[in-house]
């Protein structure tokens, strides 16, 4: 019988606890609840808690602090934090040291929180599971030698099975990056589902040119994370409808150093940082190409994808100054700029997906095809073994 699981939620308003207490009266699961991080480490210490929800801002020990402590005493207990900041220090924080599963920003909504919730309880049954899986396997591996062939079958099952969970829990954490990437996108009724496209066509460009499974993977990753820095960006400038002057334009140059700064502190995603940073770069070196002035083969190849990725989705989806653009022109502008904004190679693999699929193109493709067969390089260390 599987043990009833519990949750603690930290907050230095009362009305904010009650109100979270009313919200999850009816769930299967216990709640307890601390008014500061002090009160919060000491209820850990006689409880067993699968999943801490912390405000940021508290006196005397801040949720960042609080969740670092967590981890660093719990490391298997999830952890939330809340915060109404949107400044990029607070999330590089929480997820550098705190290491948080999920940044929920005030004001949040009931199903929002319920949801978050629900899924991060869900990801640490998961994760034990797999933790039991692995022990199992251990133990039958040491007694490999004595095994006949009825036991061997049945470790090759076990090992199915774990592969099986492995996958549905890289499929958590991707699901993680994806409800950061669409908040941004969704602050722009323009720019709905932009980075989930952006990681779509990516991977299948990437694809398409060749490129080993595990790298179309990343770049599938990194297609869907390219944005996420203008989290950092003041809303008066990313949703400007007029001409942005110069110093709002230098401001949102920032966004690709930003978006690779998020994703730098987590091991598991550190390596698809270049082509985050590096996706505005222009082939041939143009100083218009931001943020380092590369050009060809100094840019990742992650980045020159990514970007013609960007591009055509920019193109074929309608914005307010223009309709979304037919496919056949989408092409000529790709050609036009090959070898100048745009690798040549990646515009050619672009265009041969365009002559194949016709419009069926922007229909994308499971995003189950990105991830399986091998997902380890998704999950962390401590996961994976």
């Amino acid at each position: 019988m599987q043990m009833r699981q519990a949750v603690l939620f930290v907050d230095d308003e009362k009305n904010i606890l009650k109100a979270i207490c009313r919200l999850f009266k009816s769930d299967e699961f216990d709640i307890y609840t601390a008014e500061n991080g002090a009160a919060a480490l000491a209820l850990l210490e006689s409880n067993i808690v699968q999943l801490i929800v912390s405000d940021h801002r508290m006196p005397g020990m801040s949720g960042v602090e609080l969740l670092q402590r967590v981890r660093e005493r719990w490391p298997d207990i999830l952890r939330i934090m809340i915060t109404g900041n949107t400044e990029i220090t607070v999330a590089v924080d929480a997820i550098n040291r705190g290491e948080v599963f999920r940044l929920i920003t005030k004001p949040w909504t009931d199903e929002q929180m319920r949801a978050t919730v629900n899924e991060a309880l869900h990801l640490y049954t998961l994760k034990s599971e797999i933790k039991r899986l692995n022990i199992l396997t251990r133990e039958q591996n040491t007694k490999l030698e004595d095994l006949n062939k009825n036991l061997e079958l049945k470790v090759l099952e076990r090992t199915r099975e774990l592969a099986e969970k492995n996958i549905e829990l890289s499929l958590a954490y991707l699901n993680t990056i994806k409800a950061l990437a669409g908040a941004i996108d969704a602050k722009d009724q323009y720019t709905g589902g932009h980075s989930a496209r952006v990681g779509m066509y990516a991977g299948m460009i990437a694809r398409r040119m060749g490129l080993e499974e595990e790298r179309v993977r990343r770049v599938y990753i990194a297609g869907i994370l390219h944005d996420v820095g203008k989290i950092g960006i003041r809303e008066a400038v990313l949703l400007k409808p007029g001409r942005l002057t110069r110093e709002e334009y230098d401001e949102m140059k920032r966004h690709p150093i930003l978006s690779a700064q998020i994703v730098k502190p987590v091991h598991w995603l550190a390596d698809v940082a270049p082509a985050i940073r590096h996706h505005h770069e222009w082939f041939n070196g143009d100083p218009r190409g931001y943020p380092d002035q590369l050009k060809r083969d100094a840019i990742d190849l992650g980045a020159r994808v990514i970007l013609v990725a960007d591009t055509i989705d920019a193109m074929s989806t309608n914005r307010p100054y223009r309709k979304a653009l037919p496919l056949e022109k989408v092409a000529r502008e790709l050609r036009l700029y090959a070898g100048t904004q745009f690798d040549p190679d990646v515009v050619t693999g672009a265009i041969d997906l365009f002559k194949e699929r016709g419009e069926g193109f922007f229909k994308g493709e499971e995003e189950e095809r990105f991830l399986t067969p091998d997902v380890a390089f998704l999950l962390p260390q401590d996961v994976e073994s």
